[in-house]
């Protein structure tokens, strides 16, 4: 690896890689269609890594995020994120040449779209089946079938299915809750497929992507976490420490001998402020070895305690020292709570072998 100066956001290719076949491979067993969230790497260089899988269609977050990715040949795109009147500019030049679609949740906003679009684009209804973030209530068929009903009868705009994305599964550990987590999803998607047999079904969050097998009626899956995973997804039981593809590489600027700590250059400006409760602490990141073959082990006694803008404290030298083998510690690498925000924070990624890989920062 190259000298450090600075913190690296290091890709780790053929983990990325692996994950892109195994959420192509819960795609086919699901005959579901593939469409993965492009807002956690925001690179065209990874995005070409999920073509080489043969998938065609994506999901972003923006209409900002999009047109990056139309620029690299990506053309059928869903932009997971309510639509709002102000991006109505950005959209007409993206249907131009695209196929887009949009999420909306009140007739007011389609029969808007309808009257300013230059172009053809089609419609999700986003579905809060109990996370109670945006989306209508999937019991509310009365406002949702007069949402349907205006689409329909409107030019421009198509209906297309309805979209889940259930944060619930985040805040719980192993299979078996993910499972009750999302089967709230699912349990709704029945519930509305009653009505709407011919609309796409889509869910979008990670954890239920990587544990559950059978995702019926869900017709589209579409995580993005699930290209770098975190330690975050660890804890849920999602993937293991060498399912991870994105790590960040750290210098270490002090030992303080008398506490066990050493202090790094890595703030809040690299990692975030995302934290969880792992092993009794709260840590806002995990040491971790990494071998020559790329295999990745956590360091035990260790973890990342606080952050500040640009400095981070870390807990257990000795143990640092000890697994490194060096004296003085020279530089960590680091397994992030939130590889989403993480990765936004940096404006490029480097690999294992030296390779630059260019990104944006687009969310």
């Amino acid at each position: 690896m190259q000298t450090l100066n600075r913190p690296q956001a290091v890709v780790i290719e053929q983990n990325c890689r692996n994950n892109i076949k195994k959420l192509k491979a819960k795609a086919r067993s699901n005959n579901a269609d593939c469409r993965p969230h492009f807002k956690t790497h925001q690179s065209h260089i990874v995005g070409n890594w999920f073509k080489e899988e043969g998938i065609s269609a994506i999901t972003v977050s923006s209409p900002q995020m999009a047109a990056y990715f139309t620029q690299y040949g990506w053309s059928d795109i869903s932009i997971a994120f309510p639509f709002y009147k102000t991006q109505i500019h950005d959209i007409n030049n993206l249907a131009r040449n695209s196929s887009i679609r949009l999420f909306v949740d009140e007739v007011n906003k389609c029969r808007y779209l309808s009257s300013n679009l230059e172009h053809p684009v089609g419609l999700m209804i986003e579905i809060d089946a109990g996370y109670n973030r945006s989306g209508l209530p999937f019991q509310d068929l009365v406002t949702i079938d007069k949402l349907i009903t205006e689409i329909k009868n409107l030019p421009n705009i198509s209906f297309k299915g309805f979209y889940i994305h259930d944060g619930g599964t985040y805040s719980v550990k192993g299979k078996s809750d993910v499972q009750r987590i999302i089967q709230r999803d699912l349990e709704a998607f029945k519930f509305l497929r009653k009505h709407y047999p011919d609309a796409a079904y889509g869910i979008g969050d990670t954890p239920s992507c990587s544990l559950i097998d059978d995702l019926s009626p869900a017709t589209e899956i579409s995580p993005g976490n699930l290209i770098f995973y975190d330690l975050m997804q660890i804890e849920i039981g999602s993937c293991s420490f060498n399912d991870i593809g994105l790590l960040v590489r750290v210098p270490v600027v002090q030992e303080k001998v008398y506490s066990d700590e050493c202090i790094i250059h890595g703030g809040a400006v690299h990692f975030s402020k995302e934290r969880l409760i792992v092993d009794g602490n709260e840590t806002f990141g995990q040491p971790v070895l990494v071998s020559d073959e790329g295999k990745i082990s956590k360091i035990g006694d260790t973890f990342i305690k606080s952050l500040s803008q640009e400095h981070g404290i870390v807990s257990g030298l000795q143990a640092l020292k000890k697994a490194y083998n060096t004296d003085p510690l020279k530089e960590l690498w680091i397994c992030p709570v939130h590889s989403c925000l993480t990765a936004n924070l940096f404006d490029s990624y480097i690999t294992l072998n030296n390779k630059s890989i260019e990104k944006r920062v687009l969310s």
